[in-house]
């Protein structure tokens, strides 16, 4: 993958410390996305290969004492070739994230508590160490390697870029609408514009149908990808739904609220309104309303880059979701384990439980679900660096939101395939799914996919 010019600029900001450094000097790389580790990687060493040889530390579950790993280092062959020559060694440790899984008798990571235990031990290691992390991991020894953390330099904290990979549907929650093709919400768009319309003439007017009518329209339109125009609808909804005095209505409207301003990019705007709708659904019970808006209260905060929030609002939406039970309730708390896991960089786990919300969509048939689910993977498999596997999942994806008309996804599909395709060095390919994309993002005006595609289509063709 091509880094970006402010993964440079901390690159160089590392390979300054490595250059400068010549005793103990211990620093962290917190990156959470496998293929974006691999290239950080690859490019530092080519930055330092002529001044710093790297001596590589793989540690996992069955080797977690790091002060061990170093004294065997060096005392090895490779290690002293290296002193014989005056070359400068820098230690890069790799799979900590792994060993802090296996747990001590009190429940405690049995590799953290060696590092705090033997800190003094590591004043023998003359050189510098580089920790390469996940925000999980991150979390773990700042509540539980306070001692050993204080003694580091610096942290290089690493992020893909945020509208690198476009996350895909939020939660409807409980609406057949979501069921649908594209053909079938065509006709229900008809028939709802057709009662409005019917009843308007004859001069009727009842605030409880129509606050629903035209909040099932908006709701067509968001589904369809057209938020703009789900927005007028939503409005209309709302002044009726202030009319007839109906909470849990008005809990919902300011919900899809949120998701429409999300889909234009608002995504503070989109905030204000999930949180008015928590707290009606609270104040009047609705446990099913407050689950779906925690649960899109962490995707909002995810597009913002916002970690510990996001893993906040999933884990209390995972709790309501346990509650309430039920197939869907299962696959809601599936997808947002493996939201969790994504968030924390923990992608294998991510897989598993998206692999799982996958089942239960198919099962239940859930097609927009289903979409949005191998689109997760595919991104899931991408941040692995497992490029193919992720065109293969996007694929899938794109072939379901065509088939129900789900214009917004289609086009997430989309960016993501032509990134995927750019780092295979295809090139033509990758061309070919951001004009299309872009074609969707400016029909639904979607600035996310409107300004990555208009972004990246430049940095090709120049």
């Amino acid at each position: 993958m091509e880094l970006t010019s402010a993964h440079l600029s901390k690159l160089d900001e590392m390979s300054t410390l490595l250059s400068i450094s010549d005793d103990l000097t211990i620093a962290f790389v917190r990156c959470n996305e496998p293929v974006l580790r691999h290239a950080l990687d690859n490019e530092i060493r080519q930055q330092v290969e002529n001044e710093v040889f790297i001596y590589d530390i793989r540690m996992d579950i069955n080797s977690t004492s790091l002060i061990q790993n170093l004294r065997d280092a060096v005392q090895s062959d490779l290690y002293n070739a290296q002193k014989k020559e005056n070359k400068k060694i820098a230690f890069f440790v790799f799979g900590l994230d792994d060993a802090i899984e296996k747990k001590n008798p009190d429940g405690g990571s049995e590799a953290l508590l060696l590092l705090n235990m033997m800190r003094e031990e590591f004043l023998d290691i003359n050189h510098t160490i580089i920790l390469w992390i996940n925000s999980a991991s991150l979390s773990l020894i700042l509540k539980e390697a306070q001692d050993f953390f204080s003694w580091r330099t610096t942290v290089f904290e690493f992020e893909l870029e945020k509208k690198e990979l476009i996350k895909m549907v939020a939660d409807f929650g409980e609406t057949d609408l979501q069921f649908l093709d594209k053909e079938e919400l065509e006709e229900r768009q008809d028939y709802y514009t057709r009662l409005l319309k019917e009843f308007k003439e004859k001069g009727f007017e009842d605030a409880s149908k129509f606050s629903d009518w035209n909040y099932n329209l908006g709701i067509i339109k968001l589904l369809m990808g057209y938020a703009d125009e789900a927005l007028k609808y939503f409005e209309e909804s709302l002044r009726f739904s202030e009319k007839s005095g109906d909470k849990t209505k008005t809990s919902n409207i300011f919900g899809v609220f949120g998701m429409a301003y999300s889909h234009l990019g608002q995504v503070e705007k989109a905030i204000e309104y999930y949180e008015m709708a928590l707290v009606i659904s609270r104040e009047i019970g609705d446990k099913q309303g407050e689950g779906t808006h925690l649960e899109n209260l962490g995707l909002a905060y995810s597009h913002l880059g916002q970690v510990e929030k996001t893993i906040e609002f999933y884990e209390k939406a995972l709790v309501i979701a346990e509650e309430i039970g039920g197939r869907r309730g299962k696959g809601v708390r599936f997808g947002d384990l493996g939201n969790t896991y994504s968030s924390q960089g923990k992608m294998e786990k991510a897989i598993e439980n998206y692999e799982k919300a996958l089942v239960v969509s198919r099962d239940i048939g859930d097609r927009r679900g289903e979409g949005a689910h191998l689109g997760n993977l595919g991104n899931a498999y991408f941040n692995l660096g497992q490029i193919e596997k992720a065109v293969e999942y996007h694929e899938k994806g794109i072939v379901i939101t065509r088939e129900i008309g789900d214009r917004r996804n289609e086009g997430a599909h989309l960016v993501n395939l032509g990134l995927a395709y750019r780092n295979l060095g295809q090139v033509k390919k990758a061309i070919e799914c951001y004009e299309k994309a872009l074609d969707i993002g400016k029909e639904i005006m979607d600035p996310r996919i409107i300004n990555f595609c208009e972004k990246n289509l430049k940095s090709i063709k120049s």
